[in-house]
């Protein structure tokens, strides 16, 4: 059945500051136009399930003003983890534990969104019932980047996996959620199928566009089925895959453009998506997704941890060993990216990088745009959201250096007095360290920035909920 017309309505509730307008999609209201980002470190236990430090980590987020918070990546098979110590949501089991993190984000007046996550091939960590066994994949071919392994799936074995999508979504809804998103983006299972770079089977999961969107199609279509048309369904999609952003000339797929991806917006508007949740690149990490820097010192100690994970990441580890070569690895990250100018990051360009791509997609599809891009300055949120082009902005690093940052701009502040550097640190560290901000030039001093990054666990030890 088509979506109806009023799945973008905006509640007239007065008010002369655009971020501040609450926004209505399929029943479901925003307070505002902030969401926090799928954002977590490994503060769940290896089986997945989930610990206090899950619910104090949340609502830091909560309290600080946001609209809605997408969850952490959400596990539906065990199998399909992208890395261990994050809270799954494959067992009936964790319905009372999502449950009662649902209800303490609700009393911020905050709503909550549990985004099921499938991993693929993009799986950096597995856990130890996996580790001899490749993961499924559209492919049998490894990533770019580490060189993971994979294995392409049976039909059975796909069969199977959009039913897991949908006893997931189904279990979102008993814990109380407000939604769910379904991510297709970066590299990740319903990527691996969507993307003509990655997808190489021999059968009517490949060919055209549609028939690489047929997985999608069929996970949209279970997982409705399983939670009725009443309940907000919101999809994370990378607009460009940029297949060969880090290895080109040496590749020269690009994989999805925003064509194939604006065509993929109106099938899903047809088939009953409430909005989509913007992002990019055919990886994660990749040189669009997080935009920044490559922070090579740091990736040595990335590369140790993964050294037997992928065909690529020993000769990396060794070659990151040494100065010259760390000082190509960060040119070439971002030589075609137009946020970097030789080794100097431009700021100005990562902020709002996805909104003209957002706006396309929004007109074409007729979905709301949730529209992520190195967002944190109240002016740049409100020209996009006045320009109608998306209709709300999601946010990761720029919250988790100033998880107050919606206060502050209700506050009237424009800019955090401490921005995100974009430097990255956070994301290549969260494989072995707590995710939180590691760029100690935004401390006063080193012991501070440790101090931060660890008081979620005292937060979660004492059992703190007013901070």
């Amino acid at each position: 059945m088509p979506h109806t017309l009023d799945r973008g309505h905006m509640d007239t509730s007065p008010t002369d500051d655009p971020i501040f307008r609450p926004l209505t999609i399929n029943g479901l209201t925003f307070k505002n136009r902030v969401i926090r980002s799928s954002l977590g470190g490994r503060v769940d236990y290896y089986d997945g399930s989930m610990s206090e430090g899950r619910i104090a980590w949340d609502l830091r987020f909560a309290r600080g003003g946001v609209s809605a918070i997408i969850s952490s990546n959400s596990g539906i098979r065990a199998d399909g983890m992208a890395v261990p110590g994050y809270a799954t949501i494959d067992d009936d089991r964790t319905i009372p534990s999502w449950r009662r993190l649902v209800q303490e984000v609700h009393r911020y007046d905050c709503r909550y969104i549990i985004q099921l996550h499938f991993a693929g091939r993009q799986r950096d960590i597995p856990r130890k019932d996996f580790v001899d066994i490749p993961p499924p994949s559209a492919t049998s071919r490894p990533d770019l980047l580490y060189g993971l392994r994979a294995r392409r799936m049976t039909i059975p074995e796909i069969e199977d996996l959009v039913q897991d999508y949908a006893r997931a979504a189904w279990r979102a809804r008993e814990a109380g959620a407000d939604g769910i998103e379904i991510v297709a983006c970066n590299g990740y299972i319903l990527h691996q199928f969507l993307s003509s770079a990655i997808n190489d089977r021999e059968d009517e999961y490949n060919g055209d566009l549609r028939a690489r969107a047929r997985l999608t199609l069929e996970v949209l279509k279970a997982v409705r089925s399983a939670v009725g048309r009443d309940f907000f369904v919101s999809m994370k999609l990378s607009g460009r895959d940029e297949h060969n952003a880090y290895t080109a000339p040496l590749v020269r797929a690009v994989g999805n453009t925003l064509a194939d991806t604006i065509e993929l917006s109106r099938w899903l508007a047809e088939a009953g998506l409430d909005a989509i949740h913007l992002s990019q690149g055919d990886s994660f990490p990749h040189p669009l997704v997080p935009a920044g820097r490559l922070p090579t010192d740091d990736a040595r100690r990335l590369f140790a941890s993964l050294f037997y994970e992928g065909t690529r990441t020993p000769l990396a580890f060794l070659l990151l060993q040494f100065a010259p070569f760390r000082r190509f690895a960060e040119w070439n990250w971002g030589r075609r990216m137009p946020f970097v100018r030789g080794r100097d990051l431009l700021p100005d360009k990562i902020e709002g990088m996805n909104e003209d791509d957002a706006a396309k997609i929004k007109e074409a599809s007729g979905l709301p745009v949730i529209c992520v891009g190195g967002w944190q300055s109240a002016g740049r949120i409100r020209e996009a959201l006045e320009a109608d082009r998306c209709d709300t902005v999601s946010i990761a690093r720029g919250l988790l250096a100033n998880p107050d940052l919606v206060h502050q701009f209700a506050q009237g502040q424009e800019n955090p007095e401490r921005p995100c550097t974009y430097c990255n640190r956070c994301l290549i560290n969260v494989v072995q360290y707590p995710l939180a901000c590691w760029e100690e030039a935004r401390f006063d001093s080193r012991e501070q920035m440790f101090h931060e990054a660890y008081s979620v666990y005292k937060e979660a030890a004492v059992g703190v909920r007013e901070v």
